[in-house]
């Protein structure tokens, strides 16, 4: 009883603040009746997080009593998305130090130094943390065909929850920056030397190892129908799915070696459809490296048959020397992406491809997007925090904070978001000051 009660009290607020969010947004859009807003609710809050932003959509809005405001400094840049389970934050940094901070307060409960940068999404299962340790050092074998991605020590590092005490280790041959996900009780990760290992992760026993040949940087696997888990690599450059009980490959799709940036991106599902993107060379121009110009593409393949949907063509720019693809969001029937090359965020027709909108910001978009009551949320290179009408892209509000947020993609607790940045600061934000700001 007393546990009902803990959460019919904890839905009652969530919708209260997603009433006060919807007003805000038909406030400042001109909209008098927002859409959906009553029916829309928050997750309760997770018991465990298994694969990389909680669900296959990439939009992890959890149910809390209250807005949260409070930063926490690192001193170390954010790569990794958070993790929010039992009320306890945890991130980590490339410097390698993990952080176990209290959702509501920002007060930090412990911390743990690892040997290697901490990128991946902590997942939490069974009362133990699981985090990829590694780095994005590569080491090229031959020149656009292989490499493997990581140096120095890496691995699958569990840890207690509650104590940050470590509870068992299992090293890779390449980067565990890649975050890996648990479906039907088996750990499934794609390393940075193209091998998968699918692990026991209560006691980290290796289950089954598979060399796939191609290589994963920032990727979280995603576990679709059928026993499916869709995963991407590069050289070669490919999108494919195993079968998780056995780690044997189900479909593949390649793309021209001349293209980069496919196993930067998690990609995301309805279950039906896989959705990520890459980056082509301009028309005429050389293969994409890092300083040379390249055109953001977005693709949808098929969960079941890797056949190919739609491959569209946005924006061209300059490509970065690391984290070269941005993290889809699928929301209320619409595919929402950033761009590692040009500064927008875009709202696409996952049927079609169709670009339904777009809207120019201040820097590239490589982060995720979340959205709650009619409203996306995301950060880019500049340092800007945007809020924008999910429906149209018309602008609610932008607060330009004091530093950039590449790859450390935000969630939603409470009222409040909550995003990692390139300077190391974890932040707590509430809605209505992303809302109230008008920096843009």
């Amino acid at each position: 009883m007393v546990q009902r009660r803990t959460n019919a009290l904890l839905a009652a607020a969530g919708l209260t603040t997603l009433l006060a969010v919807g007003w805000a947004m038909g406030k400042a859009t001109g909209d008098s009746q927002p859409a959906a807003v009553v029916a829309e609710r928050p997750l309760a809050m997770p018991q465990s997080w298994t694969q990389f932003r909680l669900n296959d959509a990439h939009n992890p809005v959890i149910d809390a009593p209250r807005a949260p405001a409070w930063n926490v400094e690192t001193h170390g840049q954010i790569s990794a998305s958070p993790t929010v389970v039992n009320g306890i934050l945890y991130v980590g940094t490339n410097g390698g130090v993990l952080y176990a901070i209290d959702a509501a307060t920002g007060r930090i409960r412990w911390t743990y130094r690892a040997h290697n940068g901490l990128k991946s999404n902590p997942l939490v299962y069974d009362g133990m943390l699981i985090v990829g340790e590694g780095n994005a050092d590569s080491t090229t074998i031959a020149p656009r065909k292989r490499v493997r991605v990581g140096s120095g020590r890496s691995g699958i590092l569990a840890l207690d929850a509650k104590t940050g005490r470590r509870r068992w280790f299992y090293p890779l041959t390449g980067t565990g920056q890649p975050t890996a996900a648990i479906a039907d009780g088996v750990l499934i990760h794609h390393d940075g030397d193209g091998v998968i290992v699918a692990l026991d992760p209560r006691t980290g026993k290796p289950l089954y190892r598979r060399n796939v040949h191609t290589v994963a940087s920032m990727v979280g696997a995603v576990p679709v129908a059928n026993d499916l888990l869709v995963t991407t690599g590069i050289f070669p450059n490919r999108v494919m799915a195993i079968h998780r009980g056995s780690g044997g490959l189900a479909w593949k799709w390649e793309l021209s070696s001349q293209n980069s940036g496919v196993g930067d991106c998690p990609p995301a599902s309805d279950g039906e459809t896989i959705f990520c993107d890459y980056l082509a060379p301009v028309k005429g121009g050389p293969p994409v490296d890092p300083g040379v110009a390249a055109q953001e593409h977005v693709y949808a393949l098929d969960a079941r048959s890797g056949k190919l949907h739609w491959d569209v063509a946005l924006e061209s720019g300059t490509v970065p020397p690391r984290n070269e693809s941005a993290i889809p969001l699928l929301y209320h029937d619409r595919l929402y992406v950033g761009s590692a090359v040009a500064p927008y965020l875009h709202a696409i027709d996952p049927a079609s491809g169709k670009v339904l909108w777009r809207r120019r910001v201040h820097g590239a978009v490589k982060g995720g997007v979340v959205a709650r009551a009619g409203i996306v949320y995301f950060g880019d290179l500049q340092g800007y925090l945007w809020a924008l009408h999910a429906g149209s892209g018309r602008l609610i509000g932008a607060r330009k904070t004091s530093t950039s947020f590449n790859v450390g993609s935000p969630i939603i607790v409470g009222g409040s978001l909550i995003i990692g940045s390139n300077t190391g600061r974890i932040s707590a934000i509430p809605l209505n000051t992303i809302h109230w700001s008008q920096d843009a």
